[in-house]
């Protein structure tokens, strides 16, 4: 039968007032092979069962029940309406089982923004908890600068993110939590001559070109700020990029120096294949720069539009986050 067909009939059982209670009937007489067992299971009297079947006979047209000895069996057409029942039965109960799923935060998806130094420290360790705790729930994560985050939230592509608001946007529309402070370190190859120096100024740094991030983001903003307001000259080659791979390749093939999160050049360091893994010419891992005084960032918050609320399974990724902050943690992905 065209499946076409097949939906026709069923509108028009429903049009004609097939219910749940019916399609219920069917799946357990059939199982029961009783009225009245059935009707026990369904909590019902057996009057209240035979006038059930008796509706869902009126409606469909046909017989779907027969007397068998003590009992009573399904005809073959009991039979295959019971079949539909059975499935759309169990559609409901995983229906159900989804909602309340997502009701409680158990599963569904969450979408993430952090800028890098966050997003190593936070977000990382925070979605290898969730792969424990929260198996079914779908995490997607965007890094990058909190302008572009910013814009992120505001399209619905993320549905927070862990950074900063920017000065050119109306605050008013945020809701910023305070989260943790961001250090900055000053980063080069391993075989940089600077890393051969107990101790580091600014002024040696900005003797050679730099890799940065794009300006007006907030690490460039910090970085040159600091700079002017101690009457530092701007290093006189820098390379705009908001690839953090093109960073590590640039730093690790040339004398450049770059400015990261802390939490990243603590990652570099821990990981010192991952920055030598992408050179193909002289090079090294990355190091941190002993520099004497410490450049730092505004802290970063987490960021949510103020007239958004979150979804449970995303309010419960907040609420893990927030945990791992207190708590001062850091890891990875294992």
């Amino acid at each position: 039968m065209p499946a076409s067909w097949e939906r026709e009939i069923e509108g028009r059982y429903l049009k004609r007032g097939l219910r749940l209670n019916h399609l219920r009937l069917l799946q357990v007489l059939r199982q029961s092979g009783s009225l009245s067992r059935a009707a026990d299971i369904l909590a019902t009297s057996q009057p209240a069962a035979s006038r059930l079947l008796s509706e869902a006979e009126q409606i469909t047209g046909v017989k779907l029940a027969e007397r068998s000895g003590r009992g009573m069996m399904l005809t073959l057409f009991g039979e295959s309406l019971a079949d539909r029942a059975q499935m759309v039965l169990r559609e409901l109960d995983e229906a159900a089982r989804e909602i309340e799923n997502l009701k409680t935060g158990l599963t569904g998806s969450v979408a993430v923004g952090a800028v890098t130094g966050a997003a190593l420290e936070y977000v990382l360790p925070a979605i290898r908890q969730t792969r424990v705790t929260h198996p079914g729930v779908q995490v997607h994560v965007e890094v990058n600068t909190s302008d572009q985050l910013t814009q992120a939230l505001d399209a619905g592509r993320i549905d927070f993110f862990i950074g900063r608001v920017p000065d050119t946007v109306n605050p008013r529309a945020y809701d910023a939590e305070y989260l943790d402070e961001e250090p900055i370190a000053l980063v080069a190859r391993a075989e940089h001559p600077l890393t051969r120096r107990d101790s580091v100024t600014l002024e040696d740094c900005t003797a050679f070109d730099w890799v940065m991030q794009p300006e007006g983001s907030m690490l460039r903003v910090a970085v040159e700020g600091y700079m002017r307001r101690r009457g530092i000259a701007y290093p006189a080659k820098v390379l705009s990029t908001s690839s953090v791979l093109l960073m590590l390749v640039a730093v690790s093939q040339s004398n450049a120096v770059t400015a990261v999160a802390r939490p990243v050049a603590e990652f570099l360091v821990a990981n010192p294949a991952l920055a030598g893994a992408a050179r193909s010419g002289p090079g090294g891992a990355l190091v941190p720069l002993k520099v004497e005084h410490e450049i730092a960032l505004a802290p970063y918050s987490v960021v949510k539009l103020a007239d958004r609320r979150l979804t449970p399974v995303s309010q419960n990724f907040l609420d893990l986050l927030q945990s791992l902050s207190r708590r001062g943690r850091m890891g990875g992905l294992e």
